[in-house]
C-alpha cells in the first residue's frame, strides 16, 4: 500500500505543477524586456543612445555658419543608422532659436523635372503658412514656375543650345525663360537678405533613393537653390 500513495503523492504534486507557474517564469513575467518599434524618435527624452548632445551641438554650428551665400551640409552614415532620429533631435534645437525650419522629401517624388516642381511648391507652401515669410513663399513660389513648361532649364538648356538640331524660336524661348528664371533667383535672394534669420530647409531619406535619383537631388540644390541654407540628410547602403 505504501507503494501506492507515493504514486499517488507525485501525480497530485506533478498536477498541481501544471497548474502554478514555476518559479523562473514567475521571474521571466517580473522582468519582461522592454520593446519599442524600430522608428525614429521625435523628442529628446525618446532618446536612449546620447544623441541629444551632439545634435544639439550641430545644430549650433548650422546657426553659426554664414548664410549669406547659403550652405550646405550633409550627415552621413549607413543606412538605419538613426540619422532621421539624430536631425530630429537637431530640428527642435534649431527651432528653439525662432528660425524657420522647412522639409522636403525627395523620396515622395521621382525625375529631375517632378522633383523641381514638387520641391519649390513644398518650399513655398510652408513659408506661406509662418508669420513674416508669406511674401518670400509666393517669390519661391513664382520662381519654380519659370522651371515648368520646357522641362528642367538648368539641366537641358546647356544641352540645347549646343545641341545642332535646336532651331532659333528654341534657342530665343529658352533664352527668354533663362532671363526669367535668373530675375525670379535675384528677387528671392534680395527678400532672403532682409531677413534677420536664415531659413534651414531640411532633406529627408536621400539614402533611400537610386543613384540617378541621388545626383537629381543634388543637381536640384546646387542649380536651383543655391541660394537657401540646406542641411541635406544623406547616407550609404
Amino acid at each position: 500500500m505504501n507503494w501506492l500513495r507515493d504514486l499517488f503523492r507525485r501525480k497530485h504534486a506533478k498536477s498541481m505543477n501544471d497548474r502554478v507557474p514555476s518559479e523562473p517564469s514567475l521571474k521571466m513575467d517580473n522582468n519582461l524586456i522592454s520593446i519599442s518599434a524600430d522608428n525614429p524618435i521625435t523628442k529628446l527624452e525618446d532618446d536612449a543612445l546620447g544623441r541629444v548632445k551632439p545634435a544639439q551641438s550641430f545644430a549650433d554650428q548650422i546657426l553659426a555658419l554664414d548664410s549669406t551665400e547659403g550652405v550646405v551640409v550633409g550627415i552621413l552614415g549607413p543606412w538605419g543608422s538613426g540619422k532621421t532620429s539624430f536631425v530630429n533631435l537637431a530640428r527642435e534645437r534649431l527651432k528653439q532659436s525662432d528660425i524657420a525650419v522647412l522639409e522636403f522629401n525627395p523620396w515622395m517624388f521621382s525625375g529631375a523635372d517632378q522633383l523641381v516642381q514638387a520641391f519649390f511648391i513644398e518650399l513655398s507652401a510652408q513659408l506661406k503658412l509662418r508669420s513674416g515669410l508669406a511674401e518670400i513663399g509666393k517669390l519661391v513660389e513664382d520662381y519654380g514656375e519659370t522651371f515648368s513648361g520646357l522641362g528642367w532649364l538648368p539641366l537641358v538648356g546647356p544641352w540645347i543650345e549646343r545641341g545642332r538640331t535646336a532651331t532659333n524660336v528654341i534657342a530665343k524661348l529658352l533664352q527668354r525663360r533663362k532671363e526669367g528664371i535668373r530675375s525670379s533667383q535675384s528677387k528671392v535672394c534680395e527678400a532672403l537678405r532682409k531677413l534677420d534669420t536664415p531659413i534651414v530647409v531640411i532633406l529627408d531619406d536621400i539614402d533611400r533613393l537610386t543613384t540617378s535619383e541621388i545626383r537629381d537631388v543634388f543637381k536640384l540644390v546646387r542649380l536651383t537653390a543655391n541660394f537657401l541654407i540646406l542641411p541635406t540628410k544623406s547616407g550609404h547602403g
